[in-house]
């Protein structure tokens, strides 16, 4: 990886910026900070912009009761049956209204009309132009009406917006020298979640922005964060570029049978999204999002002034009924000991005292922040998001659909995954209603 010093986290800068913050605090309307709900703090060309209210003044934005449009059937016309769609970046609208959706096991991409009528395929597997050499993933819109679909050996293909295949290239990353020598210094032992590494998307210039997987400490005791290092590489394939390691997961040092470390409840996640200026992260304990320039340059921290919400014991009841029902339904006996065994070994597994914030981010088609949070409770309402203007400004929440993943959110909808108790897959378009 093309980088002669370790990388610094990220996230490390925030402490150092909130300690000067008190002699540089400039409040938007000029009103002393306890009084304005939008501040806005600056050091060193990095802003800061915190909210403690919304900017929405009664009701704001809603989604529809129900989704105007569902791709997908439980049997008959193949055309509509899903294979396997990722739950992330797995389908795209196109500029016209089209739907392009990436089926990763029939490894083609499905085209269909607005109204969500079948138009062509485009893609299939093979070797020669167009075609896909391994399992494709994720597809993403790429500059101009384009898009990229992204394979899990890191290869990615470029098409036009009439199908029509433009070149391919592979994007080469690997754990760099310095995540060794880290460990023996500030880690110990370090066990590696899974093979390099997770494809996250394109950038503004065109670059592709990838991420390890999570590196676990495996040594001390106690919950510890995992990290993840993020970098980009050029869309011409080559050599990755650092620019920082963030947290992950929290996880028990050896706390799994085989020494392997174990995972808690409620894990947090770091978590990208792509804008037209760079992209944000958020690593899911703080109600926070930090927004790097499409170089990798921290310029913005988003924060919402609440503080994490405590794990209650309605949560834990909730996560453990959940639990108990999900290992109930594989049957009697199943792999690794019976029912009962399992349910009391899942949930002995260490609780943390927050639940996490932030679990998911988009950017829509207007620039708006949307940093989704789940709800935990037998009694929550549901899933819902946080809205955010581009300058960082708290506008309101929005209720979520129950269930969705979002792939894309435009100016006027929403589309997301969905599936049924029979695991079908489905593509949802629900209306945003302002």
């Amino acid at each position: 990886m093309a980088t002669s010093n370790p990388p610094h986290p990220a996230h490390a800068l925030a402490p150092a910026l909130l300690a000067v913050s008190v002699l540089l605090v400039a409040c938007r309307t000029g009103d002393t900070p306890t009084d304005d709900p939008f501040q806005v703090w600056d050091s060193a060309g990095i802003e800061i912009v915190e909210s403690v209210t919304p900017e929405w003044d009664g009701d704001g934005w809603r989604i529809s009761d129900a989704p105007p449009l569902v791709i997908g059937r439980v049997e008959g016309d193949e055309r509509y049956l899903f294979g396997w769609i990722n739950r992330r970046n797995g389908a795209v609208v196109l500029g016209d209204g089209r739907i392009a959706v990436l089926d990763g096991r029939a490894t083609v991409i499905r085209v269909y009309s607005p109204e969500g009528e079948h138009i062509e395929d485009w893609g299939r597997r093979g070797e020669g132009p167009g075609e896909f050499g391994s399992y494709p993933i994720h597809v993403f819109p790429y500059r101009g009406d384009s898009i990229l679909v992204s394979e899990e050996t890191l290869r990615f293909s470029v098409y036009d917006d009439a199908g029509r295949f433009a070149r391919r290239a592979t994007a080469e990353m690997r754990l760099s020298q310095w995540y060794d020598q880290r460990a023996i210094v500030e880690r110990g032992t370090l066990a590696v979640a899974q093979s390099c590494c997770d494809f996250l998307g394109p950038l503004p210039t065109g670059a592709l922005l990838l991420a390890t997987p999570e590196v676990i400490p495996n040594t001390g005791s106690g919950l510890k964060r995992s990290t993840v290092l993020a970098a980009v590489v050029p869309d011409t394939g080559g050599v990755a570029d650092s620019i920082g390691a963030f947290d992950a997961g929290r996880w028990l040092p050896q706390g799994s049978p085989g020494g392997r470390p174990g995972g808690s409840h409620f894990q947090p996640s770091f978590n990208v999204a792509l804008g037209d200026g760079g992209f944000l992260v958020t690593e899911g304990d703080s109600y926070s999002i930090d927004a790097h320039d499409a170089d990798g340059r921290l310029a913005r921290i988003i924060r919402l002034a609440r503080e994490p919400r405590p794990v209650t014991e309605a949560a834990r009841a909730a996560n453990e009924e959940a639990i108990r029902a999900r290992i109930e339904g594989y049957g009697d006996p199943v792999e690794g000991g019976s029912p009962e065994d399992l349910i009391r070994q899942a949930i002995s597994v260490p609780y943390p005292a927050q639940l996490p914030s932030f679990e998911w981010l988009q950017v829509d088609s207007e620039g708006n922040i949307w940093a989704g949070q789940r709800g935990y409770e037998a009694d929550d309402e549901g899933d819902e998001a946080f809205v955010f203007g581009g300058d960082g400004r708290f506008l309101g929440v929005v209720a979520m659909p129950p269930g969705l993943s979002v792939f894309q959110i435009g100016t006027d909808f929403i589309l997301g995954h969905a599936t049924d108790d029979l695991g079908v897959h489905y593509v949802h378009r629900y209306r945003i209603e302002k």
